[in-house]
């Protein structure tokens, strides 16, 4: 998704969550400022919904998969963000109980836009390593068959790694699956 405007004023993050309750278009918040956010093309949701559902399918009874509704909040940064895919698996960490929050993602995914594929790729990812459950990072090419993959190894460096090609497979480490490329952008027209 696409950052459209930000506020000037700063709000706490009590006042942000309230404000998304009600609000007709989300937003993101980075330390008291709240960003809008554009809607999505056609081949980003569809990409994301089969994320989500591949996701799903291969780890029932494991892992929880969200499309961009569920928000994560880092800590450490004061912020909260929509992801197009969240990933948690064991239990789920919820900020102060809430049901749309999680504190707690083993793998984020981000479907790139040209107004926001920087962003993503560089202060979006920055503020996510700040996550200690979060290990694996894709970033999601619209316009062909290409994922960019970071993966956190044990001595905390990331090990970055592309999937390129409609006949590749994206093995994911964090949770030991294989996803063909074609079934990810199942629908979508390159």
């Amino acid at each position: 998704m696409a950052q459209i405007s930000h506020t000037q004023k700063k709000y706490t993050s009590q006042e942000f969550l309230d404000r998304e309750e009600t609000a007709e278009q989300r937003s993101e918040y980075i330390d008291g400022h709240i960003y809008g956010m554009a809607g999505g093309t056609a081949s980003h949701i569809q990409i994301s919904f089969n994320l989500t559902k591949l996701l799903t399918e291969k780890l029932r009874g494991k892992c929880r998969a969200y499309q961009s509704e569920m928000k994560v909040r880092v800590e450490r940064e004061n912020a909260f963000y929509y992801p197009d895919v969240t990933l948690v698996c064991g239990e789920q960490k919820f900020y102060r109980g809430r049901q749309d929050v999680v504190e707690n993602p083993l793998l984020l995914v981000e479907v790139l836009s040209d107004s926001t594929k920087e962003y993503d790729k560089n202060d979006k990812f920055f503020s996510y390593q700040k996550i200690d459950t979060f290990t694996e990072y894709l970033l999601v090419s619209q316009d062909k068959y290409a994922i960019q993959q970071y993966i956190r190894q044990a001595d905390g460096n990331w090990k970055i790694k592309a999937t390129i090609g409609a006949d590749s497979e994206l093995y994911l480490e964090s949770v030991d699956i294989t996803v063909p490329m074609r079934e990810v952008y199942d629908l979508v027209e390159i």
